[in-house]
């Protein structure tokens, strides 16, 4: 299952970078296990959460949250995540079904709402799979195999 790095790291989803580092460096001095004496009054506070916070998690979620692509992709799969958990998604598209637009690298198909359901080639190489409407609340999840460039050349060979 998928961490939430937003909850580890306290901080809502829509936190801009400087939020995320600042977090991150009081969350790693209150954590620290070097710390823990110094910051005992800090780990009472309401901020600090009922338990310890390993280290590890604290780092993997600065990791992920403070690389632009990363983090569309870590919010795309955690969006994902919660709507499979809640059985939301609405329908299946294969995306040879989809329309191509070679200009900005998209994928498009239309919702029965007259909005349509974008993808772009960068998703699609990180592994989004499930694609809100534009306009409506309804998601499809689309059905691809990512192709990999090695393979490719070990089958021409």
């Amino acid at each position: 299952m998928l961490k939430d790095y937003y909850a580890i790291l306290e901080i809502p989803q829509d936190a801009n970078l400087a939020e995320i580092k600042s977090q991150y460096q009081k969350l790693l001095l209150i954590h620290h296990p070097d710390k823990q004496q110094q910051n005992q009054s800090l780990q009472q506070a309401p901020s600090a959460g009922p338990a310890l916070i390993p280290l590890q998690d604290i780092k993997e979620a600065w990791e992920c949250l403070r690389q632009p692509a990363q983090r569309a992709f870590y919010d795309s799969s955690l969006k994902a995540m919660k709507l499979r958990a809640n059985g939301q998604v609405n329908d299946d598209i294969d995306l040879d079904d989809m329309e191509y637009n070679e200009d900005n690298g998209t994928y498009t198909s239309p919702c029965r709402c007259s909005g349509e359901y974008v993808v772009s080639e960068d998703e699609l190489e990180l592994g989004v799979d499930t694609v809100s409407c534009s306009t409506c609340s309804l998601i499809v999840r689309i059905h691809y195999e990512v192709a990999d460039e090695e393979d490719d050349d070990r089958i021409g060979n």
